[in-house]
């Protein structure tokens, strides 16, 4: 995740002021437009990825280590890490919780759930948010005293919201806590759906050359094919185009073209299909492309190896694919 100021939004800005100080904000961090601080908070951690797909807990703990009510979406995602050192008589974790309850109403962000100091397996819990976030933690992960346990009886909160807009919903999670004495501190997770942005690092021929030096192989998003068919679809010649590039650059290079589907269907189906999909892109390539015969050899493995969730449509999409692997 890299660290930048985020861009201005068509977003009202929605809190109140106060007189309480803060400290500096970590270098290249601001608020979301959507929402900004508790007053007297400070910035101690921000990262944002373009594209995240994020499992949005929205029930209790429902099993070990698992929560059956969720909601999965994909888009760009903003981590914004407060904490504000004040204490129980100057801020109470109640009163920025009723605030941001308050910021959403105002905000037109309809409540998905919401919870303030519930029991440690409820929503919001002390042991529900190890649960709820998985392996989608923070990468800052370390610096976020939110995940460092607490001897506080100060309380915890959770708030997952949705506001919906003509580019695509947004959704918002905050998950707070009273973490001592003097510290109050609060994670707001900001995801702006939008689709995977697929189909523009395949078809440079410096990417493709640099991907299958350093990994061993390449994901091609740029060929496409009729629903059900291993036909190529119209426009998918610019990819084509640079893979045979990238082959006449350097024509000692041997590669396997594999084809891979999401989880729709029978295996065995999926299975010729993505074999006739990878041969399609190798008879295309040889005969159209001038790439010499025996230098490509076609296969499919169906949808066992996926790049993400087959669960979402965005998963999906990032599972149809062309693989470029070298051949030794």
């Amino acid at each position: 995740m890299k660290l930048f100021l985020i861009p201005t939004l068509l977003f009202a800005a929605l809190s109140v002021f106060s007189g309480l100080s803060a400290q500096s904000d970590v270098e290249g961090s601001a608020d979301h437009p959507l929402l900004t601080r508790y007053p007297g908070s400070h910035i101690a951690a921000y990262e944002t990825e373009k594209y995240f797909e994020y499992d949005f807990a929205t029930g209790p703990i429902s099993g070990y280590r698992q929560i059956k009510e969720r909601e999965q979406h994909a888009g760009q995602l903003y981590r914004i890490y407060y904490e504000i050192e004040a204490g129980p008589e100057e801020v109470s974790i109640g009163e920025v919780y009723a605030d941001y309850v308050q910021a959403f109403e105002r905000g037109g962000i309809k409540v998905i759930n919401k919870a303030l100091k519930p029991k440690a397996n409820e929503f919001g819990g002390s042991s529900w948010i190890g649960t709820a976030l998985g392996d989608q933690q923070p990468q800052s992960r370390a610096a976020l005293k939110l995940f460092a346990g607490t001897s506080s009886a100060g309380g915890k909160f959770a708030l997952v919201g949705k506001l919906d807009r003509p580019a695509g919903p947004v959704y918002v999670a905050i998950y707070g806590e009273r973490h001592s004495n003097k510290l109050v501190n609060y994670l707001v997770d900001i995801l702006e759906t939008k689709p995977a942005d697929l189909g523009k690092v395949s078809i440079d021929p410096d990417y493709l050359a640099d991907e299958l030096a350093a990994r061993g192989s390449v994901s091609i998003y740029g060929v496409e094919f009729d629903f059900d068919s291993a036909k190529i679809k119209t426009g998918s010649e610019e990819t084509l185009e640079q893979i045979a590039a990238y082959l006449k650059s350097w024509p000692a290079i041997k590669l396997y073209v594999v084809g891979h589907t999401d989880m729709s269907g029978d295996l065995e189906y999926n299975r010729e299909l993505s074999r006739r999909r990878a041969a399609a892109v190798v008879t295309a390539l040889e005969n159209e492309y001038g790439i010499g015969k025996g230098r490509l050899h076609a296969d499919g493995v169906a949808f066992m190896a996926p790049k993400s969730t087959n669960k979402s449509e965005e998963g999906r999409a990032l599972n149809r694919r062309v693989e470029l692997v070298l051949r030794q």
